[in-house]
């Protein structure tokens, strides 16, 4: 579904991708780990268009989307739920949702989708006339996945998901998580938490310094001695 080869990138003259390639296949949770500071949100960042690519290639669907501006990749259906969440304060959870389907083919639908998120996340549907500056940390981020999906993605990368949420809000979004591929959805996961991801996902790639450091099936990287020592820590 996303191919991604030889990519560059980083903040204006500090460069953080050096030649990273990698590839997610469709109906599959793909995990990115790496500590902080590796790349991984930059990397997400320059797949959706936020962050110019200076050099490398990015084909998502078999379309060469190098050079297309953010809205058109989200049109396509590759969908950013950011890290930290990134909901508008202001603005109420129903307002939130509805911005998420603001793109030509999401919004159309955008009442079929309304009422798919609720049922997903029945306490979003509770606050939906409240502003989203009132909801707590895990409601945040139903809400934050919940506007994704809004724009009827094909590809979500989620950042850092579980970031600053309890260990049961954690699980709670790990298996959404899950049930969402099971429903058709592609994930490209970048996480912190190393179990919680190499138990959701396929595939998996180890960041750092902006490079690959080891790939391979998730099973195979949780039981890599090497790997669980020099990269992840365990």
């Amino acid at each position: 579904m996303l191919e991604v080869d030889g990519l560059v990138g980083g903040y204006d003259g500090t460069q953080v991708l050096h030649g990273l390639s990698l590839h997610v296949e469709a109906g599959a949770t793909t995990a990115l780990l790496g500590g902080n500071g590796a790349g991984k949100t930059t990397l997400m960042k320059t797949l959706a268009g936020l962050l110019p690519v200076r050099a490398g290639r990015l084909r998502f669907l078999g379309e060469d989307i190098t050079q297309r501006p953010s809205n058109e990749r989200v049109h396509a259906g590759l969908v950013l739920v950011p890290e930290g969440r990134m909901v508008f304060p202001s603005l109420t959870v129903r307002e939130n949702l509805r911005l998420g389907a603001i793109n030509p083919r999401a919004r159309p639908q955008w009442q079929r989708s309304l009422d798919r998120v609720f049922h997903l996340f029945p306490r979003l549907l509770e606050r939906e006339s409240q502003p989203a500056v009132t909801l707590s940390g895990g409601e945040q981020q139903m809400l934050a996945i919940g506007r994704g999906l809004m724009a009827q993605p094909r590809l979500m990368l989620l950042d850092e998901p579980t970031l600053g949420l309890s260990p049961l809000m954690a699980r709670q979004i790990f298996e959404l998580a899950q049930r969402l591929v099971a429903d058709g959805l592609t994930l490209l996961l970048a996480e912190q938490d190393v179990f919680q991801s190499l138990n959701a996902a396929e595939h998996a790639y180890v960041i750092e310094n902006g490079r690959v450091a080891a790939e391979g099936p998730a099973r195979q990287i949780a039981d890599d001695p090497r790997i669980r020592q020099a990269y992840l820590g365990l």
